[in-house]
């Protein structure tokens, strides 16, 4: 068969080329062996069809073709025979912009549940976390349909609304990277509700402290400290509370130094809930608005996290910054068109977009001369397909060649 493509990132799969024929059974267990989820074949340029390629015995799993476009089949690595894939999976997906109306529309009404929720704990009543699921499974949803959208939208927060869109945001955040770690669904809809009620203890807080503009004194910061806790004992008194938002509630302030409140837990002590909370709460916190600082910008602030040593779990923050396709400054990328290139921050009107300067081609395997390009979220070609590593491409002084590009004067 003949490969097209393969999906995923390029550094997944074994091979120097995207574009070959499949020829021999060596060829074949390379590409069972990667890390790539699938393939695209080009029928006119194969010599069997799919339902033609016999599997070798070792390899049994279950698999599924699904027919895109002739001549070109989407198939998973260990071909096995067709099936019919589920009507829902042929639904045309909606565009980035689209979805972006939907999202403001979902944005407004779970701010307006989280104030509601809000001021039924500050009158001392039971939160029903119940009332959070579907909320939950509605932000899901957008994701599935389109991971930027709402994740974009809800950083455009305004200051006097920031605590009930950031429990949104942090929604958002927290399943699209739960499931880009490929947890369970149900464990995914556990951390969206986690992402709402992780903030509920601010209602112990008084708003001029919450929105103050300069520096807190020593008992507004022990106030603000408290937060956890109390969200945490409100919480336990509610019926239907998922443990992971019982986790993250206490624990999104934790660092893995230990220097964190409000148990100052080390390493091992914080549970990954814990970890992705940490993550999540304060990548939309500085990419937000607030009273006292303007926002970073989504690059400008993955920088900045990944140099706070002892605060995050470096690997996770990786893998979170992976998730949103959004990568610190001087990250190795590749990207759809087969060049590599170097990311030099934020762009666009709203900075969603990724600054990447191009200086790789990846079929040649030579430099070419430095030039920007903006990557948007809704870009199907080029895009960013992933990270990718120094190493692979054999760059001699990979940090020397990083300074050399970033450092390049290239056209306007």
């Amino acid at each position: 068969m003949f490969i097209h493509a393969f999906e995923g990132s390029w550094f997944d799969h074994p091979f120097w080329t995207k574009h070959f024929c499949v020829e021999t059974a060596e060829q074949l267990l390379r590409i069972r062996g990667s890390a790539i989820d699938g393939l695209v074949i080009d029928q006119s340029r194969s010599r069997v069809t799919t339902s033609e390629a016999v599997s070798p015995p070792q390899f049994t799993r279950p698999t599924a073709v699904e027919e895109v476009a002739p001549p070109f089949r989407r198939a998973q690595v260990a071909f096995g025979l067709p099936s019919t894939p589920p009507r829902d999976e042929l639904r045309r997906k909606p565009g980035y912009n689209s979805e972006c109306r939907r999202a403001r529309r979902l944005i407004d009404k779970s701010r307006d549940a989280v104030i509601d929720m809000f001021d039924t704990a500050r009158l001392g009543r039971a939160v029903e976390a119940r009332r959070m699921v579907p909320l939950a499974r509605s932000i899901g949803d957008s994701i599935e349909r389109d991971t930027k959208a709402l994740v974009n939208l809800v950083r455009l927060k305004e200051k006097d609304e920031y605590t009930y869109v950031h429990s949104v945001a942090v929604c958002a955040l927290m399943m699209n990277f739960g499931r880009h770690l490929g947890l369970d669904e149900p464990v995914v809809q556990d951390l969206g509700v986690a992402g709402l009620l992780h903030d509920l203890g601010k209602v112990a807080i008084a708003d001029d402290i919450l929105n103050k503009n300069g520096s807190l004194s020593e008992g507004e910061l022990h106030s603000v400290r408290g937060h956890p806790l109390a969200g945490h004992a409100l919480l336990e008194n509610s019926q239907g509370v998922p443990e992971a938002a019982l986790e993250v509630c206490l624990r999104h302030h934790e660092k893995l130094d230990g220097g964190g409140y409000p148990g100052g837990l080390r390493r091992e002590a914080l549970s990954l809930f814990a970890r992705m909370g940490a993550i999540c709460d304060v990548y939309d916190a500085v990419t937000s608005n607030r009273p006292y600082k303007a926002a970073w910008a989504p690059c400008e602030a993955l920088t900045e996290m990944q140099g706070w040593t002892g605060h995050f779990d470096v690997p996770l923050l990786d893998r979170f910054a992976d998730s949103l396709g959004i990568f610190p400054i001087g990250t190795l990328v590749r990207l759809s068109s087969g060049e590599l290139g170097i990311v030099m921050g934020s762009g666009g009107e709203a900075w969603e977009d990724v600054m990447v300067r191009v200086f790789f081609d990846c079929e040649t395997l030579a430099e070419c001369d430095p030039f920007d390009r903006a990557v948007a979220p809704s870009a199907e070609n080029p895009r960013i397909v992933g990270r990718d590593s120094p190493t692979f491409w054999r760059f001699p002084d990979w940090d020397m060649m990083r300074w050399r590009v970033m450092a390049a004067e290239v056209a306007a």
